[in-house]
């Protein structure tokens, strides 16, 4: 007892008839089968295929029979259609063929003997097909990379810049609110508890009354700057969207007195003036978004993503740093403190730490350490070297001990 039809090659509706035997093309512009008669020409080097049109319409909308088109391919430009080369159909070898010029077009051969005929006159039947259009691929590709780097190196930072101007102080600092807790949370040692805020009463009275000479001798209104103070041992300030400057413990630590300090947090007050924070968050986000899409996250893509974004932002920042020292170099004055107060804090560093070279300068979010102590001795010119300190040496000591 048979569970369905037996297929006889020779008896199927697929065999040799006069015309031709009878296999099935998609043409390759529309997804319907015809039925279509295959012959080999092999002293030219052909594969003959006939079928009917698709029927069409007279000019009084009457169905017409479509005419019978003859197509030639070249058995040399033969394929098998990727990964079809070993289908059966029933108990019969079924070949699914396309020509290398109309890739889109398939012919589903289920007769034996011409699957036969067909493999042992096309030659390269498993070979990959040429690959044409080099000149357009690469036109395309070249566009694709310039549309990127008008998007990311113009279109991004004109808007942010635009953008940033225009936010509300409240979504300002609203978005630097949230910064700030992200990033007590990235630098604490314990993922249950933030970083903890430096709070200790004295210190805190020296901070605010630094603060207050500082921000009193700029141009900003009073309420524009927060200033924040974090128990950490990195030698670092900086300054987030909505005007707060947080200063870790470390660089208060590293200080040799009350005017290094208040000359890194003027520098801090430029970008709060010059709204870099919010430009720069605004400019990150949009770069991260528009390489996210080209890069995706595959085979070390993040990785590469990442590279890229640092290295675009980096020299972002390296301009608003010059800008924020030069904001600075005119604020300390003001107070009666000399503009030179950055360069020592510079010094120690660079001699400890070294300067940043070749590679690292362009992923450095700073300008190099000697091109800023440079600035800060050509800005201190002609001012009187004895600066009265910021801070009485009490309040100094205060200021060093807010963190304990």
């Amino acid at each position: 007892m048979t569970t369905g039809p037996q297929i006889n090659p020779h008896m199927s509706p697929w065999a040799a008839t006069p015309e031709g035997v009878r296999c099935e093309f998609v043409d390759g512009r529309t997804a319907k089968r015809h039925d279509a008669y295959v012959t080999i020409a092999a002293g030219e080097g052909v594969l003959e295929l006939r079928y009917a049109a698709d029927p069409r319409q007279d000019a009084w909308g009457e169905d017409v029979s479509g005419e019978t088109l003859l197509l030639t391919w070249p058995l040399s430009q033969l394929r098998y259609v990727e990964g079809q080369h070993k289908l059966r159909w029933g108990k019969v070898p079924m070949g699914v063929f396309t020509d290398v010029t109309s890739p889109t077009a398939r012919l589903y051969v289920r007769d034996g003997l011409l699957l036969s005929e067909i493999r042992g006159a096309a030659r390269n039947l498993k070979r990959r097909a040429p690959v044409t259009g080099k000149g357009r691929i690469a036109g395309l590709i070249s566009g694709a990379v310039a549309s990127v780097l008008l998007i990311v190196f113009v279109l991004i930072p004109a808007i942010a810049d635009q953008l940033a101007m225009r936010l509300p102080v409240e979504g300002e600092r609203a978005l630097g609110d949230k910064t700030y807790e992200r990033i007590r949370e990235s630098f604490s040692q314990n993922e249950y508890i933030p970083i903890r805020e430096c709070t200790k009463g004295a210190g805190l009275s020296a901070l605010a009354s630094m603060q207050d000479t500082l921000v009193g001798a700029s141009d900003l209104d009073p309420e524009a700057v927060r200033l924040t103070v974090l128990d950490f041992d990195m030698v670092n300030a900086f300054a987030l969207p909505g005007g707060r400057i947080v200063v870790m413990r470390g660089l208060i630590d590293e200080a040799g007195g009350p005017n290094e300090v208040a000359a890194v947090i003027a520098h801090e007050i430029g970008h709060v003036a010059h709204r870099d924070p919010t430009r720069h968050a605004l400019r990150g986000v949009g770069t991260f978004g528009v390489l996210s899409l080209v890069f995706g996250d595959f085979a070390g893509g993040t990785v590469v993503l990442l590279g890229v974004n640092q290295l675009v932002n980096a020299q972002y920042s390296q301009e608003a740093e010059s800008a924020a020292d030069t904001y600075a170099h005119a604020l300390l004055p003001k107070i009666g403190v000399s503009p030179g107060a950055l360069a020592p804090l510079f010094e120690r560093l660079k001699e400890k730490y070294g300067d940043t070279e070749g590679l690292a300068s362009h992923l450095a979010s700073h300008p190099k350490l000697g091109d800023r102590v440079e600035r800060a001795h050509a800005a201190a010119a002609g001012f009187a070297a004895e600066t009265q300190p910021i801070l009485s040496d009490a309040a100094w000591e205060d200021l060093r001990d807010i963190c304990e």
